[in-house]
This record gives structure tokens, C-alpha cells and sequence, in this order.
């Protein structure tokens, strides 16, 4: 479900338009563009309510929220990547999988 700039801000307590435009134009978030102007998902939105719980609930200043949120992205980039891998080989036989996760461990342990 897509929604427009003011049911977000309608929902997002703390969210003001001025916070949100900026933070488009910053490119912490990024919507999809909709005929009638930027459009946002439940992703945005969750992304939304992390900025806003990171710079008014935590105080965090404009010049590390970039950093942070980059953070954030490369852990969820890691997870998802993770995710791929167990699935990809959930069809491998048993001893198989076993085996590539042995190696991991070892590789990441410094074994």
C-alpha cells in the first residue's frame, strides 16, 4: 500500500512535512515518484519512524545520521544475504550443508 505525503504525516506523530521533504532531498528516504508526487511504502515508513525515534527521541545530530542509517543498510544488505544463502542451499543434501556451515564457523571464528 502506497500513501502520500500527508496521510504519512497524519500517522508519524512526530513527522512534519518540512522534516520529511528534507529528509527525501537528503536521500535518507527514498519513495517512489506517483503522478501526483512522492508516494511511500511501509518500508519508508518504518525508515521514517527510525529517523524520526533517532534525531528527536535520541537526539542524534544531522551530521551522523547519514553514518547510522548507512549502518543500518549494510546490516539489513548482510541479513538478506544470509537469508539468500541458507536458501540456496536448503536443496544441498544434509552432510553437504553441514560441511559449508562447519566452514563458515571456521572462517569467521579464525579457525
Amino acid at each position: 500500500m502506497s500513501i502520500d505525503e500527508r496521510i504519512l504525516v497524519e500517522r508519524v506523530e512526530q513527522l512534519t512535512i518540512r522534516d520529511l521533504r528534507a529528509w527525501v532531498r537528503e536521500g535518507w528516504v527514498r519513495p517512489a515518484q506517483g503522478e501526483a508526487g512522492p508516494v511511500f511504502d511501509e518500508v519508508d515508513e518504518a525508515r521514517i519512524r527510525l529517523i524520526c525515534d533517532l534525531r528527536k527521541d535520541m537526539a542524534l545530530p544531522a551530521d551522523a545520521l547519514p553514518v547510522v542509517l548507512g549502518l543500518i543498510d549494510r546490516l539489513h544488505a548482510a541479513r538478506r544475504d544470509l537469508r539468500c544463502m541458507a536458501e540456496a542451499l536448503e536443496p544441498e543434501p544434509e552432510d553437504r550443508r553441514r560441511a559449508v556451515l562447519a566452514r563458515f564457523r571456521s572462517l569467521r571464528d579464525g579457525d
